[in-house]
């Protein structure tokens, strides 16, 4: 007598679930590389293979970090493109690595890992990265507000308070009005710098560099005095122009402003040779220097002094006999209201 067959039994459906090519997909869509990596390495870890596992992560964090700095420097729709092709070339990886295995356990009666779960963990794991980043960069780029949406960012050893009495300066003066203004403070061995967001071109308009020129006169002392560095930066924080403002004391009360590209030891040779020529005498006289476009000297005069000529031709002749301590002729003779506003300007040849 034979013995009969054994009767076949089906293999036992498989408890567990797998992600398939679309729900990896989706997670790296939603949430980076990392979300998709993570799907592929519970794969892996449910099928007995732990090293693919933690290769799987560690490949989808190293794509993530590229493809995290990569979208920092490229333009938005560039950017756009990059998160549509990761989709792809991460669903299509998914496909290639564990295809057949997923197609094996659905025969098998296996169920798939649901979408839903794969989209939570994607936009999850977009919440920390964005919350790492938002913190990450408070932390390295520290800012008050000014009203509801000017900026003021501070570095160095600049503190927060310095911030808020540069942001209170700006905004006493007019400059900050609530119109989304970035403005950058640095403090450090190489002194205070004061940096405005400004835009394309500004750099190379004469009168908006000397109107920023005389902006980081009145706030140098909020920004703990003379000399200051100012910079016209671009959106993108490149450097376009740099100037000065700084003040030399003559004698014990006069003064001499210097801006743009004039140093302290200009103003001082220009100090020395207005006390030779008898207009400084320690009384309390305001004078400006400023180099860049051409030398101007400017003197803070009486209201009204400079509608008459002969008050003109004065300062002409003093503006002549201390050319020479200010680089020469031509010299721009501008006389200023208490205000420092240019009241009269003439060319002294």
């Amino acid at each position: 007598m034979s013995t009969p067959d054994p009767i076949p039994f089906p293999p036992p459906i498989p408890a567990y679930t797998l992600f398939n090519a679309d729900s990896v997909g989706l997670a790296t869509f939603l949430g980076t590389p990392i979300a998709g990596s993570i799907l592929v390495a519970v794969n892996y870890r449910r099928l007995g293979k732990g090293s693919q596992a933690a290769a799987a992560l560690a490949i989808g964090l190293l794509v993530t970090a590229l493809a995290i700095l990569g979208g920092s420097l490229l333009p938005q729709a560039v950017s756009a493109g990059i998160a549509v092709g990761l989709f792809l070339a991460a669903r299509a990886a998914a496909k290639g690595l564990q295809g057949t295995a997923v197609e094996q356990h659905v025969r098998e009666g296996g169920k798939l890992g649901s979408k839903w779960v794969a989209a939570g963990l994607g936009l999850g794991l977009l919440a920390i990265i964005v919350g790492g980043y938002v913190v990450i960069h408070s932390a390295l780029n520290p800012k008050i507000q000014i009203g509801s949406k000017d900026e003021v960012y501070y570095s160095g050893s600049a503190t927060k308070q310095d911030a808020q009495t540069l942001g209170d300066a700006l905004k006493t003066i007019g400059f900050l009005s609530d119109r989304g203004v970035s403005v950058f403070l640095s403090k450090g061995k190489g002194g205070t710098v004061v940096s405005f967001v400004v835009k394309e071109g500004t750099w190379n308009d004469p009168s908006s560099v000397a109107n920023f020129e005389e902006i980081g006169r009145q706030i140098a002392p909020s920004a703990g005095g003379f000399p200051i560095q100012v910079r016209l930066i671009n959106s993108n924080r490149d450097v376009k122009k740099e100037v000065t403002a700084g003040k030399a004391i003559i004698g014990t009360k006069d003064e001499i402003y210097y801006l743009g590209s004039a140093t302290e030891a200009e103003a001082k040779a220009l100090g020395q040779a207005l006390q030779t020529a008898g207009f400084f005498r320690d009384a309390g006289f305001s004078v400006l220097l400023s180099k860049g476009d051409g030398t101007v000297i400017g003197f803070v005069v009486k209201e009204g002094f400079w509608e008459q000529p002969e008050n003109v031709a004065t300062f002409e002749k003093i503006a002549r006999q201390v050319a020479s301590s200010a680089g020469g002729l031509p010299i721009k003779l501008r006389l200023l209201s208490s205000t420092l506003e240019t009241k009269k300007e003439v060319t002294v040849q």
